[in-house]
């Protein structure tokens, strides 16, 4: 069983990134083998907010801000955000065989999405990817 525990107080971008993850969980209790430890930050520029998601075995915390020591730091608007989340997925990256993922590749490629970590951590990126995806796999 996993833990998703929401920063009391939270409202906003943590609070629905929390809700997606716990969400997904239930839906597929199977994405709990993707909680290896990770510190994720995601930064939404036109709403100026920001969240923190520590993945750890069996748990996950999210939180506002952003974490100074996070691996992984995306930012974008909101609806490229969005866009992340409901992008299909290939192999836990979006799918380049499909209209919606390769919109986000091109995100990506032209820095409307901006990932730092993305080389240097592919797998926690695409493990993030797989918990928060809401695209049908």
């Amino acid at each position: 069983m996993s833990v998703v525990r929401i920063d009391p107080g939270a409202t906003g971008l943590p609070a629905m990134l929390g809700q997606m993850i716990e969400q997904n969980l239930e839906r597929d209790p199977g994405r709990g083998r993707l909680l290896r430890s990770s510190l994720v930050s995601i930064r939404v520029a036109d709403a100026g907010v920001s969240a923190s998601v520590r993945i750890r075995p069996g748990a996950v915390e999210v939180r506002p801000g952003l974490d100074p020591d996070a691996d992984v730091v995306i930012r974008a608007d909101a609806d490229r955000v969005l866009a992340l989340t409901a992008a299909p997925l290939r192999l836990g990256l979006p799918d380049i065989f499909q209209a919606r993922g390769r919109a986000v590749i091109g995100d990506l490629l032209t820095r409307r999405i901006r990932v730092r970590g993305l080389f240097r951590h592919p797998v926690r990126v695409a493990r993030l990817s797989m918990l928060l995806s809401v695209a049908d796999r």
